[in-house]
């Protein structure tokens, strides 16, 4: 994994971004395309459901095995964050780290998933981790990029013909 303290901060987030072919903006639905095409597995956006955790404080979570990432996010949230949380953990599999071992069973964390194949959690445990700050900074471009709903559905053609008017860009 590449230092992400000092000079060599922008210089790995151009080469984790480098491997993205596609153009911005992107849709969360393109991006996510992209990436199972890329890593071979399947991408599972599931928003949290039930009342376990309370609406508003809920960050994101990736889990992970063998044939499928599993993104949950807050869905109460505003767009612009729905899709920071998802690409905060987008940025985990790109930087390709490693998640916790994870045996799961039903509860807060897995309501409403199925619980085949999951092997591994990325969760945060603390704010300051090189690998946190790492996923955020890459999430955090990767967000900038993209415009739309959080519907895999969305066409980002739309958006990257809009772009072209917008004169704040």
């Amino acid at each position: 994994m590449a230092s992400w303290g000092g000079g060599r901060r922008r210089e790995s987030l151009t080469n984790v971004l480098s491997r993205v072919p596609l153009e911005p903006p992107w849709t969360v639905g393109e991006f996510l395309s992209w990436l199972e095409e890329d890593s071979g597995k399947a991408v599972d956006l599931s928003p949290w459901t039930g009342s376990a955790l309370e609406p508003g404080n809920r960050c994101g979570l990736l889990l992970g095995g063998p044939e499928r990432y599993v993104i949950r996010y807050d869905s109460t949230r505003s767009v612009r964050h729905q899709r920071q949380q998802i690409f905060h953990e987008v940025g985990h599999v790109l930087c390709q780290h490693p998640g916790e071992a994870f045996r799961p069973t039903s509860g807060v964390l897995t309501e409403g998933l199925s619980l085949a194949g999951i092997e591994y959690m990325m969760r945060r445990s603390t704010f300051d981790s090189p690998t946190e700050a790492e996923a955020e900074l890459v999430g955090t471009q990767l967000a900038v990029l993209s415009r739309g709903p959080i519907d895999l559905d969305a066409r980002g053609e739309v958006h990257r013909i809009a772009v072209t008017f917008d004169k704040s860009r």
